[in-house]
């Protein structure tokens, strides 16, 4: 499932992803803060702005990697709602069958 927060970033440019960094890593801070003094709302709050900071970094690196390359960065593939996902032909139940027959 597409997440809105990285589509929104991958749209950034560099110095704007850079500042967002910055900024969830404050956000980090504060909520580390409200933590330790016992005045943190929302514990998923942590959860979440680590999370941020790691999709942020994950995208710069992706570009980082990118650039080293020489190749142009392009969209991680998703599956369109209209192509279906291929099921495996057998079942693992009829595979082990099938195994089972073959060394009679």
């Amino acid at each position: 499932m597409p997440n809105p927060l990285a589509d929104e970033a991958r749209s950034m440019t560099d110095s704007e992803l850079g500042e967002a960094i910055n900024e969830a890593y404050r956000e980090v801070f504060n909520l580390q803060f409200q933590r330790g003094t016992r005045q943190l709302q929302n514990p998923m709050a942590m959860r979440q702005a680590r999370r941020q900071v790691a999709r942020l970094r994950t995208i710069l690196r992706e570009r980082h990697l990118a650039e080293a390359a020489g190749t142009p960065l392009e969209p991680l593939a998703r599956i369109a709602d209209d192509e279906e996902i291929e099921e495996p032909a057998e079942s693992v139940e009829e595979q082990s069958d099938d195994a089972a027959s073959e060394e009679e």
